[in-house]
């Protein structure tokens, strides 16, 4: 437990920044909660606003920031077998190690070029090899990383061939990214299926907040509990605009999972329906904003 808590203070510590901005994210989301309950709880209206507020507010900023950290990696990723591949080439050329990765730092290698920077710069200020790699590990920390640099480590330890070790990482994260590729591109079909169904279910709740629920309404006369009451339908609005939330939420989380392997790849998705959804819901005239 001791270990368990060490570690969450140290993420805290490493993470300033990102904790700063979820915290306060939280804070401010808790504030606009009170207020709805304590002054909005009767006008259902402004309390749906502020409740998707306050519920934005609260998930929102760490969502984009592991969204930011995803796209981050995915970048690293791609890019890092090209700057093992460029460094390949100039130990082949007769450059040793530490010169070869300078050279290699002076390419455009996009997200990875900070990384590359201070890799050269800490060959350059004598700090060992192992050590080098061990920090980049750990600064990027994405599992494919990490494995690479582990795999390096030990095959520099025990004097392999490690030209060839290299050239074989990269070959193997190329493949990988290809295969990666190539899902995305296979289910193309799934995700356009996936944003179908939305604007179907989308297309059904505007259609029975329209014309169902009124026509209900007629029915309903004067009879107690009846449709025709503002509190109902304002609690028919306030549900039906949660439910197209909660869906486009789910469903973009479903695509990018089936898209790209990550619940956060899906996150751009998730944004993307939700804003049409929302946007149509009220461009129909179903709830007054």
């Amino acid at each position: 437990m001791a270990l368990k808590k060490k570690g969450i203070v140290n993420w805290i510590l490493r993470n300033k920044k990102k904790t700063a901005i979820i915290g306060g994210s939280l804070v401010v989301a808790t504030i606009v909660t009170a207020i709805n309950l304590i002054y909005f709880a009767k006008d259902a209206v402004i309390f749906q606003l502020l409740g998707s507020l306050a519920v934005l507010l609260a998930l929102g900023p760490s969502l984009a920031i592991s969204y930011s950290e995803y796209s981050r990696a995915r970048a690293i990723e791609t890019e890092f077998p090209l700057y093992i591949t460029d460094v390949v080439d100039g130990v082949r050329a007769g450059m040793t190690l530490p010169i070869a990765m300078k050279a290699a730092s002076k390419h455009d290698y996009d997200k990875l070029n900070s990384y590359v920077r201070q890799m050269s710069a800490q060959m350059d200020w004598g700090v060992p090899f192992d050590d080098v790699l061990r920090s980049f590990s750990e600064s990027v920390g994405t599992p494919l990383i990490k494995r690479t640099v582990a795999t390096i480590i030990e095959t520099h330890r025990s004097g392999g061939n490690i030209v060839e070790v290299l050239q074989a990482i990269s070959g193997a994260i190329l493949e990988v990214n290809r295969i990666k590729s190539e899902r995305a591109s296979h289910i193309y079909g799934q995700m356009i299926t996936g944003y179908t169904i939305f604007f179907v279910f989308l297309a059904v709740l505007i259609g029975l907040q329209k014309f169902l629920l009124p026509s209900l309404s007629g029915l309903g006369g004067g009879l107690e509990g009846g449709l025709s009451g503002d509190v109902n339908k304002n609690l028919y609005d306030l549900m039906f605009t949660a439910m197209i939330i909660i869906q486009g939420g789910f469903s973009g989380l479903a695509i990018g999972k089936m898209a790209e392997g990550s619940f956060f790849g899906g996150f751009k998705h998730s944004v993307a329906l939700v804003s049409i959804g929302y946007g149509a819901w009220v461009a129909a005239g179903a709830i007054v904003v």
